[in-house]
């Protein structure tokens, strides 16, 4: 692989990582209506989830006994716009699976932060720096350290949970500031829900994920579109991974 597609590739996957884990305090669910924002810069036809600041609850219709222990893709897409005259790329994705495994548990996972560089893919460090009414300030690199070599992206995110109705938890953050100036938005959403699937108490899960990136490189486009969803999915599995090994199980 040539140098350019390589590093698109590290980045592609490095944007899907910031704020996949964090806990925080409820806000109000209008907390970033600048989200809409995006929904102008869209090409036309993009679905309306590439201008959500969250995406909570059970798709209609979907078949729960088919995602049992299987992230499946509900939907993605990425483009390039114009923003004056800096190139921009943005886009989500959004991915869905079901766990034989708890809620509580899968929620205690997902809400240790401090423990995040330890099993969510590509993050290095993740630190918080306030706790107050209204979220958890946190810090983020992620990326990838590879032969002494740093791709990363630096960002501090504002993260919330919330207790929804039929004990269903919901994780929500938008990016407060690009540390390194690589990102002009970025909105994630973790969204837990009780299910009983074949007689068993299982867990939903729902992992969306909605970067912007500035001047992005040559090719990332092709990369994002090829790489986005496994690299979701590894979201997914890497959470249900670490709820096992804390259940020893």
């Amino acid at each position: 692989m040539d140098a350019a597609p390589r590093v698109a590739l590290l980045v592609a996957t490095a944007l899907l990582a910031a704020a996949a884990t964090a806990g925080g305090e409820p806000i109000p669910r209008d907390w970033a209506p600048s989200a809409a924002a995006s929904a102008g810069r869209a090409p036309s036809g993009t679905p309306p989830e590439a201008a959500a600041a969250l995406l909570y609850g059970v798709p209609e219709g979907i078949d729960l006994a088919s995602i049992v222990g299987k992230p499946t893709l509900l939907g993605t897409t990425n483009y390039i716009f114009k923003d004056g005259d800096e190139r921009r790329l943005a886009g989500y994705v959004d991915v869905v699976a079901v766990y034989d495994l708890p809620i509580d548990a899968m929620a205690a996972a997902l809400l240790d932060f401090e423990a995040a560089p330890g099993y969510v893919p590509h993050i290095l460090e993740a630190t918080v720096r306030r706790r107050g009414s209204d979220g958890a300030e946190i810090y983020y690199k992620s990326g990838f350290r590879i032969l002494g070599i740093e791709i990363s992206y630096e960002s501090v995110f504002l993260t919330a949970v919330d207790r929804l109705e039929g004990g269903a938890i919901g994780l929500r953050s938008l990016m407060l500031d690009s540390l390194d100036g690589r990102s002009f938005e970025h909105y994630t959403s973790t969204y837990l829900e009780p299910v009983v699937v074949g007689g068993r108490a299982m867990t939903f899960v729902r992992y969306f994920n909605r970067p912007g990136l500035r001047k992005p490189a040559l090719g990332l486009l092709q990369v994002l579109n090829v790489f986005v969803s496994p690299e979701a999915k590894a979201q997914l599995d890497a959470l249900e991974g670490e709820t096992r090994r804390r259940l020893g199980r």
